[in-house]
Parts: C-alpha cells; structure tokens; sequence
C-alpha cells in the first residue's frame, strides 16, 4: 500500500464513520415495528438501523416492549473469569482485579430522525445473563402526523453504546418492538340505528340509540420465534 492509500485509511478510522462503526460486536438484538415484514438485526453496540414506514395515513406509536439480555464483553470491564458467577469487574489494577461494577444496556426509538420516544427496553446487571425479561411499557401516545406535520414516518432503533453509558455491554441480545398502531388508509366506518319503538307519534319521546363498528386496520404482531405476549410484564405510563 503506498503512503497515499494509508492516509486515506487513517483519515477513514479517525473520522469514525457509520460503515466503519458498525462492525459486528457479537450483539443480537432483533427490532420490530407495525410495517415491518420481518425483524431488523442490531449486531453492534452503538449501533442505529432506520426503517421507512412510507407515508400511512396514521402512525400511533403508544410504547414500547421486549427483552434484552447482558453479554459477557464490555468496553472498560469483563467477567471475572475466577468467579463462578462471572460477575463484571472494572479493569485489572496492580495486585489485582478492579472493582466490581454493573453493566448496562438498552434499545431506544428514535422517530424521523429527529425526538426519542421517552419509554426505553433496559437492562442492568453484575453479570453476563442479567435480563430485563419480558416487559411491555406503555407511555406516551405519539400521532406522528400531528407531532411532526408531515406523513413520512421513519423509526430509527438504536443500540446502547459509550454515548449512553461510560461502560456499555457490547454484545446484549434479545427482542425489542414498538407497540403501535399502523394504518395504511382511513379506516371504514360502519354502524347501526336502534329505536325502542316500532312507532313513533308526534309529540311522544322514544329512546334512540347507535353503535359505530371501526374496521379497516392493520392488526399485526411481533414475528419472533415463539413470541408470547402472556408472559410480558406491563407497565402503564404515569402520565
């Protein structure tokens, strides 16, 4: 390699660029949202993948739900290798091992590339196998036609990385999805009248009633292998 074409590599790896960064760190972090026709792969700590939704006629987002799981390698700690529990130690020190420290991870949404979902998947541990388990947290609702005024809507999945913690887990794994609703169209409207009587004279009350039936929808769920959401932990927004 002549001394132009290692600069270029040199300039390339101090400037960090995406391509560059996002080399497979040993995460497996599967995401999901309402559109997506199967799931997106986060395989690297730091890591954001986007997914364009296309311009539906409604996008509510209402949480956000799965499970995330602690590898064993980190930047700044690892696991013990002389302690059963594996437990994560902060680097080597003269005369020994650091100190023991806990490890976090987690997955947020980022939508249209602009404001981050304020609900996150989470996880904190003192070892390798410390899990969130599986929770589904509702929060805030997002219409994303009303938050941003335009119908494009791109969901941006981003794994934890040295921007979130001083020690990030490199190599979690697990689920995560947005819990929403995706319509593509308007929905159809349908309905029924009921009156008490079969007539009705003038001058005389009689109760009317009606019911509106709201079809047209996309009802879809997360298509992880053996995905069940009875076993998901919930909890409610404290708006």
């Amino acid at each position: 390699m002549n001394s132009k074409h290692t600069l270029f590599v040199i300039l390339l790896v101090s400037l960090g660029l995406p391509w560059l960064a996002s080399a497979d760190t040993g995460a497996r972090v599967y995401c999901w949202a309402p559109h997506l026709s199967s799931p997106i792969l986060l395989n690297s700590h730091g890591q954001g993948i986007g997914s364009y939704a296309g311009r539906p006629y409604s996008y509510k987002i209402l949480g956000v739900a799965g499970q995330l799981t602690l590898g064993d390698q980190c930047d700044g700690a690892f696991a013990a290798p002389n302690d059963p529990k594996r437990r994560f130690r902060q680097g080597w020190w003269i005369g020994g091992l650091g100190n023991r420290v806990d490890i976090s991870s987690s997955v947020k949404l980022q939508v249209n590339w602009a404001q981050y979902y304020p609900e996150r998947l989470s996880v904190t541990g003192d070892r390798p196998g410390a899990t969130s388990g599986p929770v589904r947290i509702y929060g805030e609702t997002w219409h994303t036609r009303e938050m941003f005024g335009y119908p494009e809507v791109t969901l941006v999945f981003h794994l934890a990385g040295s921007q979130d913690y001083s020690i990030p887990n490199r190599n979690p794994n697990g689920y995560f999805y947005v819990v929403g609703e995706y319509l593509t169209s308007p929905p159809e409207v349908t309905g029924t009248l009921n009156i008490s009587d079969s007539s009705v004279l003038q001058g005389s009350r009689t109760s009317v009633g009606f019911s509106i039936n709201r079809s047209g929808g996309t009802t879809q769920t997360p298509p992880f292998t053996g995905y069940d959401p009875n076993g998901e932990v919930v909890f409610m927004s404290s708006n």
